[in-house]
């Protein structure tokens, strides 16, 4: 197996620049074993299929968009039926992940070692992108047990860089538990001479906001987030206070690593060989680039528990061609979860969004929720990140019902954290309306 999950990368090396007719016919061929292995082996996919599968065994691709969507509460309801009875040969043993989600809930999908072996290498390539020294120590902050990496010793993994460089060549791999405060992480990061950090957007950007608040001065070369997108302000926030470049993971307990940042920009690449990803609009059609839609993605490999056309729960916005040469698809941007998107009594359906960098410098604070409480009512739950600056919160209001365009009521309440889900996510903009589930 060892040269196997070599030879995954290799191939990565060079599908990154396949044209996109190659990588399609590659994703068919895979797709169809995957959907040949549900229907016989996952008793939830019975019938699901019927509309790409025909009796013969044939695959008609036209029937693609036929195929029901899979939504969240499938993986609670129809846990044991979407488990494969069993697996395809030299697809490994099986692992599980638990999702406690932004809201809903919380789930555990199922895994096999062969899909892990792919978004290994998905991650190898994007370190590449980014000039990652393999080398090098990472700290990652991360862990709900409080018994997991507690500071002052944490935990340390053999590596973090790929198996087969010399162990001259494979910097050290260290844990410490995500409750663990932020000074006594500083202070871990240091002392183990740390290059790299990783972990969620915003709790790292908490962690830089202290460093620069308590004097401690700590500089790493990149920082790496995972689960939603990155900010303008988050990014701005690495660079200044910690000298770092980002790369972004978008990934999911479900989802595995679906898209992985760009060197060049902002935007994403998908990492399409493990990845069939989807963008919808509201009735099921692909979306056109810079058209926002519902991210609906098939897990290639997952061999364990198939998610077949599974509705993400995001909102992403596909891009053009990139001028990195790669001829992954591009999405320019992540811009929401799909549950926190905010309703109003006419029907309308908003992705909000405020520009950060300006909202901030004019309100005062970096740290903020703006939270649907009613149909035409929102609150903005921020935490005084500067004791010394005066918060302006008729600026604020202007902005927000500029930026909203609804003759919204808005109040204030002013908290000394902003709470983080169960799994760490940072919601920036959530709806505490009923039934706000799509």
């Amino acid at each position: 197996m060892a040269e196997l999950r070599h030879q995954i990368f290799e191939m990565f090396q060079q599908s990154q620049y396949w044209p996109e007719e190659r990588m399609l016919e590659y994703q068919h061929s895979q797709l169809a074993q995957l959907l040949t292995h549900a229907k016989k082996n996952v008793p939830f996919y019975k019938n699901r299929l019927d509309a790409v599968l025909r009796q013969d065994g044939a695959i008609d691709w036209s029937g693609w968009l036929e195929i029901p969507i899979v939504q969240r509460h499938h993986l609670v309801e129809h846990r044991e039926s979407m488990l494969a009875l069993e697996l395809p040969a030299g697809h490994g043993s099986t692992w599980e992940d638990f999702s406690s989600g932004s809201s809903g809930s919380p789930v555990t999908t199922r895994h096999n070692h062969l899909e892990g072996w792919v978004a290994e290498a998905a991650v190898f390539r994007a370190q590449l992108w980014h000039g990652m020294d393999w080398s090098k120590h990472v700290v990652h902050w991360m862990g709900d047990d409080d018994g997991f990496a507690p500071w002052p010793e944490g935990k340390v993994q053999d590596s973090w860089a790929p198996y087969w460089l010399a162990k001259e060549q494979r910097g050290q791999k260290y844990f410490i538990n995500r409750n663990t405060p932020e000074d006594r992480v500083l202070e871990f990061a240091l002392r183990k001479n740390t290059t790299y950090l990783a972990s969620r957007p915003k709790s790292l950007q908490s962690l830089a906001l202290a460093s620069q608040r308590l004097g401690i001065p700590a500089n790493f070369e990149c920082v790496t987030v995972f689960g939603t997108g990155v900010d303008d302000d988050v990014r701005q926030d690495f660079h200044d206070i910690f000298g770092a470049k980002v790369l972004s993971l978008y990934s999911s307990g479900e989802g595995n690593k679906m898209a992985c940042s760009c060197e060049t920009g902002k935007h994403y690449h998908v990492n399409a060989e493990l990845t069939f990803l989807e963008v919808l609009d509201d009735v099921g059609n692909p979306c056109a680039i810079g058209q926002p839609g519902r991210a609906i993605f098939t897990s290639i490999f997952n061999t364990a528990q198939p998610l077949i056309r599974y509705d993400q729960g995001d909102i992403v916005i596909r891009g053009p061609a990139c001028s990195c040469g790669k001829t992954l698809p591009v999405l320019q941007a992540i811009s929401g979860r799909m549950t926190h998107l905010f309703r109003f009594p006419d029907g309308s359906i908003m992705a909000p969004s405020l520009p950060a960098r300006k909202f901030n410098a004019g309100f005062g604070s970096k740290t903020w929720q703006l939270v649907q409480t009613g149909p035409l009512s929102l609150e903005l739950r921020y935490v005084r990140t500067d004791p010394q600056v005066n918060l302006d919160q008729v600026f604020a209001a202007n902005m927000i019902r500029q930026c909203i365009g609804k003759n919204i009521q808005l109040s204030f309440l002013e908290l000394s954290t902003i709470p983080l889900t169960k799994s760490g996510k940072f919601i920036q903009y959530k709806s505490e309306m009923p039934n706000n589930d799509r």
